[in-house]
C-alpha cells in the first residue's frame, strides 16, 4: 500500500491550480469555454500521470468526474469507454486467461514444445522464443506470460553452466522476454496494450484484421530477436542440455488433469472461432466471455479468481484514459490543434518513410522523462491525429508505432515491470545493466520491424 506524502499532495494541488488556470483563460479562435475546461482538466491529469502523484486509474477517474462537474459532457458520454467493446475484450480476455493458467495447461504446453528442439545453445533459443510466440494469443498478461518461462530459462542456464551475467545468459533470458513481452502485440488477445490502442485510434479490428497488419513485424521481431542470440550472446564452448531435461520435467506432472483438458478444448474453440470472426461477426470479447463462463460452469474458474486475478485497476484506467482522451475531437480541441501544428508537421507527415522513423525516435525522447507509455501514446495522439487523415495515414499506424516502441527498459522508472522480472529470476544471471544491452538492440530491431511493414500497411491501405 503507498504510504502518504506530503510532496504528492502539492502535486495533486499543483495539477488542480495549473488546470483550473487554463480552464478560465480565455478561448482562442477555434475553441470554446467548455473546451478549456477540457483542456484543463486534461493537462492536470497528464501532471498526474507523469509524475505518479495518484495512482493512474485514480487521476484518469478523477478527470472524468470533473469533466461531468464541469458540463464538458454528459455522463453516458464523457464514461462510453466502458460501455464499449474494449474495456469487455480486457476483462473476459484476463478472466479467460485465469483460468487457463490456473489449470497447469500452458505449464505443460510449453514443457511439451521445449522436448521437441535440440539441447544446444541454437536449440535452446529457439525453444524459448517459439513457446513464447506460442503462448502469446492465449494469455493477454506479460507479466504471466514471462513469469511462466523466466524461471524455465534459469533453469537451463543453471544446468548447463552458463557463467553469471554472461552473454549466454542475456541471450536466453532475451529469448523467453521478447516473444511474450513485445511479440504479444501481433496479436489481439495477446497483450491488455492491444485494446488500449484501439480504443485511442477510435476503430475497430476483427482477431484476424489485427494479425493481418502486425504479422510482418512479428516475423522482423522474431528474426532480429534471433540474431541477437545467436550472435552477440553466442557462448564460444557448446554447453547443451542432458537428452532428457523438458522430457523428465514433462513426466513428473503426470497425465493431464481433468482442468487441464477442459481447458485445452475451450482454448482450441476459442482460438479458431478468433480466426474464424470474419465468418460469424462475432466479437473476440465475446468469443473470450463465453469461454471464460464455460471455464466457471466447469470449475476451472472459480469466483475468487475472477475477483483478483482481472487488474482491475489497469482496465479503470485504460478505460478512463480512452474516455478522456475521445472527447478531444468531440469538444474541438483536435481541430484546433491541427490548425496550429499543421503548417509545421505536415511535411513530416506527408512522407510516411520519414514520418515513422521520426515517430520511433520522438517516442524514445519521450520515453527518456516520461514513465507511461499510455502518456506519450495520448500526447502524440493529441499532436498527430488532426493531420493522419489528410495525408491518408490511419490512427493505427500512429498508435502502433508509438507504443510498441516505447517499451524500452534502460531505467527502472521506464518499465518497473522488466525489474520486476529480473526481480523474479533473483537478479542473479542477468541484471538491468546487462539487460540494458537487449534494449539497445531492441530499438534497432523495432524500427526495423516498423519500416519493413510500411509496403504491407500501404497495400493494405493504412498509409
Amino acid at each position: 500500500m503507498k504510504n502518504f506524502s506530503s510532496k504528492n499532495l502539492i502535486i495533486v494541488v499543483l495539477a488542480i491550480v495549473i488546470g483550473a488556470i487554463i480552464g478560465q483563460l480565455a478561448p482562442p479562435e477555434g475553441l470554446t469555454e467548455v473546451a478549456m475546461a477540457y483542456l484543463g482538466i486534461f493537462v492536470g491529469m497528464l501532471i498526474l500521470l507523469i509524475t505518479g502523484a495518484l495512482p493512474s486509474w485514480a487521476a484518469c477517474l478523477g478527470a472524468l468526474a470533473l469533466m461531468v462537474v464541469f458540463k464538458v459532457g454528459t455522463i453516458p458520454e464523457i464514461f462510453s469507454a466502458f460501455a464499449g467493446s474494449i474495456v469487455w475484450l480486457m476483462i473476459a480476455v484476463f478472466a479467460f486467461s485465469a483460468a487457463v493458467i490456473k489449470s497447469g495447461l500452458m505449464t505443460r504446453m510449453a514443457l511439451k514444445l521445449l522436448t521437441v528442439f535440440p539441447k544446444n545453445y541454437r536449440g535452446q533459443v529457439l525453444s524459448l522464443m517459439t513457446v513464447g510466440t506460442v503462448i502469446s494469443p492465449l494469455i493477454p498478461s506479460s507479466n504471466a506470460k514471462v513469469n511462466l518461462l523466466i524461471p524455465m530459462a534459469t533453469e537451463m542456464t543453471k544446468e548447463v553452466g552458463y557463467e553469471k551475467k554472461s552473454k549466454p545468459a542475456l541471450g536466453l533470458f532475451t529469448a523467453c522476454f521478447m516473444p511474450p513481452y513485445v511479440g504479444s502485440h501481433a496479436f489481439l488477445t495477446g497483450n491488455a496494450n492491444v485494446p488500449f490502442m484501439i480504443g485511442i485510434m477510435g476503430l475497430s479490428f476483427s482477431w484476424i484484421g489485427w494479425f493481418q497488419l502486425t504479422w510482418l513485424w512479428l516475423i522482423v521481431v522474431l528474426i532480429g530477436t534471433y540474431i541477437f542470440c545467436m550472435t552477440y550472446c553466442k557462448p564460444k564452448e557448446k554447453l547443451n542440455l542432458p537428452d532428457e531435461y523438458f522430457s523428465d520435467k514433462l513426466k513428473e506432472l503426470g497425465k493431464m488433469s481433468f482442468n487441464e483438458k477442459v481447458a485445452a478444448i475451450v482454448v482450441v474453440i476459442c482460438l479458431v472461432l478468433w480466426i474464424a470472426q470474419p465468418l460469424h461477426g462475432v466479437d473476440a470479447g465475446i468469443i473470450c466471455l463465453i469461454g471464460a463462463i464455460v471455464l466457471a460452469l466447469f470449475g476451472v474458474l472459480e469466483t475468487k479468481d475472477f475477483r483478483t486475478q482481472v487488474p482491475w485497476d489497469l482496465i479503470m484506467f485504460i478505460g478512463a484514459l480512452i474516455g478522456g482522451a475521445g472527447l478531444m475531437s468531440t469538444v474541438g480541441v483536435s481541430t484546433w490543434l491541427a490548425g496550429i501544428m499543421g503548417p509545421v508537421l505536415s511535411p513530416l507527415v506527408n512522407n510516411i518513410w520519414l514520418f515513422v522513423p521520426a515517430l520511433c525516435i520522438i517516442t524514445w525522447i519521450m520515453r527518456a522523462v516520461i514513465p507511461a507509455n499510455g502518456v506519450v501514446l495520448v500526447i502524440l495522439f493529441a499532436i498527430f491525429s488532426p493531420l493522419l487523415e489528410s495525408a491518408g495515414i490511419s490512427p493505427f499506424v500512429l498508435c502502433f508505432v508509438v507504443y510498441v516502441v516505447s517499451n524500452i527498459w534502460f531505467n527502472s522508472f521506464q518499465n518497473p515491470f522488466v525489474i520486476g522480472i529480473l526481480g523474479v529470476a533473483g537478479n542473479e544471471y542477468v541484471t538491468i545493466k546487462e539487460f540494458k544491452k537487449s534494449a539497445y538492440a531492441y530499438m534497432l530491431i523495432s524500427l526495423v520491424a516498423m519500416m519493413g511493414s510500411i509496403p504491407l500497411w500501404s497495400l493494405m491501405g493504412f498509409c
